[in-house]
């Protein structure tokens, strides 16, 4: 598997890490890395002073063998827009690279307290809403879903603009993430996948899963009022749905944190019982390289066909979190460890082709 030409262009310089880590989420806001780096021409010192007041920051990977996927800039693919927000200098008997941190520009975000003249949106679209929080911090809002138009959100006091973004997320429905140009992404299971498949003795270097039926209930009721309104349609919601593939009896009562009106409760309960059977089975998979079988970097949110008998998993599976690693230790090198998930944990169909398998690779038909 190639090794990465990594690039770091920051404060006009541009280095090439000796190490660096890069993990990226479905759920979380900012991603994140963390390298050891030197300048052939810069003491540490002058680095050091180089990186002073987070300057801007942008990581860019291009495989040693040239492979650039269409829209590729000529250093890569792009992985991080963001800042140094961390550097971490020592005294040694001889001068070693500098370790830096930093995330992506939506770490701001997560820090900062969200404001807004009213505190309270009617009839906006999660979209509109996220996208008058994050006003003045350069991020726009990308999305994948289109969540239909919110009566009413109210804004808790001194919470951040990822928190309210988070709340709103998981009453439509999606997860909130970023972009590799430092922007918020909106975005649910769908139907994009990589292309190949992560095999059991072809191109898994390690890997392990959990089975967690504690994560299921058999009925999911969600109790709730509308924002407005005194009918008993409006003060007394309530919505369930079933998981019959539990059969003894579990229930999970929902009482969510903002008001809704009825139709929406039937969605959201089917979201609870959907995301928590889901989250019953998660693997963890070590690959060598950072791309699948077309070149492409392993992406968060997509499809990868995930043939694993030995630990019974066979099926689509969603990857929900990347943490590309690369360093000149020859034991390590190149590699990519994805924390994969059900699909239906984010909103998608049920995997495929698990149950009725016969380990030999050859589905015995849908789990469906």
């Amino acid at each position: 598997m190639a090794f990465e030409i990594v690039t770091l262009k920051v404060a006009g310089l541009m280095l090439r890490p000796l190490t660096i880590a890069i993990e990226i989420a479905m759920d979380e806001a900012a991603r994140n890395f963390e390298a050891k780096v030197k300048h052939p021409e810069l003491a540490q010192r002058d680095l050091l002073i180089a990186l002073r007041g987070s300057p801007a920051v942008t990581i860019h990977a291009l495989a040693s063998d040239g492979y650039s996927p269409p829209g590729g800039a000529d250093g890569g693919d792009l992985l991080l827009t963001g800042h140094v927000e961390k550097r971490s200098p020592a005294l040694r008997s001889s001068e070693q690279e500098l370790p830096i941190a930093g995330r992506s520009k939506t770490g701001d975000l997560v820090d900062s307290s969200a404001e807004h003249a009213t505190g309270e949106f009617e009839g906006k679209t999660p979209q509109a809403i996220i996208g008058e929080l994050t006003q003045g911090y350069g991020v726009a809002v990308e999305t994948e879903t289109s969540p239909a138009a919110r009566p009413l959100f109210r804004m808790r006091p001194g919470e951040t603009v990822f928190a309210a973004a988070e709340r709103i997320g998981r009453a439509a429905g999606f997860a909130v993430g970023d972009t590799p140009e430092g922007n918020l992404k909106l975005a649910k299971a769908g139907t994009k996948r990589h292309a190949g498949s992560l095999t059991e003795g072809l191109n898994i270097l390690d890997a392990s899963a959990v089975h967690d039926d504690s994560k299921k209930f058999s009925k999911v009721k969600v109790r709730a009022q509308a924002p407005d309104g005194y009918g008993d349609d409006d003060l007394k919601i309530e919505a369930e749905a079933d998981d019959d593939t539990l059969k003894r009896k579990r229930v999970k009562i929902i009482v969510p944190p903002e008001l809704i009106r009825k139709q929406d409760a039937r969605e959201r309960a089917k979201w609870h019982r959907d995301r928590a059977s889901g989250e019953g089975m998660t693997c963890e998979v070590t690959v060598p390289g950072w791309r699948d079988e077309a070149g492409k970097i392993w992406t968060p949110g997509l499809l990868v066909f995930t043939e694993m008998p030995s630990l019974d998993v066979v099926q689509d599976m969603l990857i929900k979190k990347v943490s590309l690693r690369q360093s000149d230790d020859s034991s390590a090198g190149t590699q990519a460890v994805l924390s994969l998930v059900d699909p239906r944990s984010f909103g998608g169909k049920k995997g495929k082709a698990n149950k009725g398998t016969d380990y030999t690779g050859k589905a015995g038909g849908d789990d469906e």
